[in-house]
């Protein structure tokens, strides 16, 4: 393996399932919106069960796949980051894969490689999560490097210099990165000094105060048993696992850190707009939207209806009126993001400069049309079909069933939640999509990023309130 491959090592899981299931298992395209869903699908229940350490494991055993996903999630991501010491969860995640105690970040990339394998580690802002595939046949060897990693980290000198240099060079990069320097500083001015506006990677002020001691701390109280998840699914019996685990795992101690509940976030009130100077642009990203509802709201089925229509399916009307219709950009969608306390509606794209004004005009004209009337009852019935086709397929390869089947933990959706998706948004009734639409559509209150020429663009965009022009460096470096 390459000393440089910034993150997770072992072979892509593209080309490993290939080799194993041939071309259709590298995946399936997004559905076209005119075919219409047949029948339901059922995942069913995982076996569960609870160490005496307090490791949740899940096994969800699905025979003639010859492959195991695990998946471990702990409850603590980039929200935990002590102030100041930004992008340290995301850090000491990616320091996982570089060495253990009984072996050095090559050898052990080497063993892993060796079997054909895989092994990651990432944070998101409420969690950190380790992902490991291997086939079947290697479950032992692979949940053995996957607890190594885990339980006995090196965090070698040489490799957390190396990896905090290229998570600089990274939060460095997002300055000639126009869409992702639209997102990082959205976030930002949306959610202001509410957790969930913590830069999960960083910035280049708080990346440079980071040390080893930081990392070995934030492991020790974090990455414990108590309160983490396993799940497996794949060609794997309850039998093997119980004794595998307890075999890899079953010595393992520490209780949860007691961490603070997420605070409500208020939301953002009135209209302002950001403008992060990008002088040489010649087009410009744009975010607008605001604080909506949690990943566990009863409405959250009717609002993913209602956004389908607004902006994320082929026929919505974003697509229709400002891509197709007006030609004013080439990609728009309108997306919900939801966390355990709190969530958002946004809608993003980008425009000529010499458009931005008559783009964002559009989009808001849409989004008060959207919160006032909702969609149509053949709108409807378009949305709840493309979301619910969508749904199987989404979650069809091993660790995209993994990872919904912790979201369904993390957030206490419930038992059947998956089996029960498909019908409970065919259920959504036209009366709940507006409802829905009504509450959290934004149009009045909207947080408004742009990154583009603050030369070009301030006079335009004083029209859709107060303007605030940053530099780059107001992301990059914080401030």
């Amino acid at each position: 393996m390459s000393a440089a491959r910034p993150q997770g090592i072992g072979t892509p899981r593209a080309l490993r399932r290939a080799a194993l299931f041939g071309a259709l298992a590298l995946g399936i395209a997004e559905p076209a919106p005119a075919a219409e869903p047949t029948g339901s699908f059922h995942v069913g229940a995982p076996e569960r069960s609870v160490m005496k350490n307090g490791l949740t494991v899940m096994v969800l055993s699905r025979p003639g796949l010859p492959l195991v996903q695990m998946q471990m999630q702990f409850a603590s991501g980039a929200i935990a980051d002590p102030r100041g010491k930004e992008g340290l969860a995301s850090l000491t995640a990616a320091l996982l894969t570089r060495g253990t105690a009984r072996r050095d970040a090559d050898a052990f990339a080497e063993q892993v490689e060796f079997l054909g394998g895989a092994l990651d580690a990432s944070a998101s802002l409420e969690r950190s999560t380790v992902e490991g595939e291997f086939a079947a046949r290697d479950f032992e060897a692979g949940v053995g490097l996957m607890a190594e990693m885990v339980r006995e980290p090196a965090f070698a000198e040489t490799e957390f210099a190396r990896e905090r240099g290229l998570a600089l060079a990274r939060v460095e990069s997002l300055a000639d990165d126009p869409e992702a320097l639209a997102g990082a500083a959205f976030s930002r001015w949306l959610w202001g000094t509410h957790p969930y506006g913590q830069p999960r990677d960083g910035t280049t002020t708080s990346l440079k105060a980071l040390t080893r001691a930081d990392v070995v701390a934030f492991h020790r109280s974090r990455y414990v048993p108590g309160g983490t998840i396993l799940i497996l699914s794949g060609d794997i019996t309850v039998a093997r696992a119980r004794g595998t685990l307890e075999k890899a795992f079953g010595s393992w101690r520490g209780a949860a850190a007691k961490g603070a509940a997420v605070p409500a976030a208020p939301p953002f009130k009135g209209r302002r707009v950001l403008l992060v100077d990008k002088p040489d642009a010649t087009q410009s990203q744009i975010l607008l939207g605001n604080l909506a509802l949690r990943r566990a709201d009863p409405a959250f089925e009717a609002l993913s209806v209602a956004n389908t229509v607004l902006g994320s399916g082929f026929t919505s009307w974003l697509v229709d009126e400002v891509r197709v219709k007006r030609g004013l950009t080439y990609s728009i969608h309108s997306s919900v993001g939801a966390g355990s306390a709190a969530g958002s509606l946004y809608v993003a794209t980008f425009s000529k400069n010499e458009t931005v004004a008559d783009t964002l005009t559009l989009v808001i004209d849409l989004m008060r049309r959207m919160r006032t009337d909702g969609p149509g009852a053949a709108e409807l019935e378009t949305g709840r079909n493309y979301v619910a086709g969508l749904y199987p397929l989404r979650i069809e390869a091993p660790d995209a069933l993994a990872g919904e089947m912790l979201d369904v933990e993390f957030f206490g959706l419930g038992k059947g939640y998956i089996d029960g998706y498909q019908g409970r948004i065919r259920a959504v009734t036209l009366e709940q999509a507006r409802a829905a639409a009504a509450r959290f559509v934004p149009a009045d209150d909207l947080a408004i990023t742009v990154v583009g020429p603050a030369g070009t663009l301030a006079g335009p965009l004083a029209a859709f309130g107060p303007v605030t022009v940053k530099p780059a460096t107001w992301v990059t470096a914080g401030g």
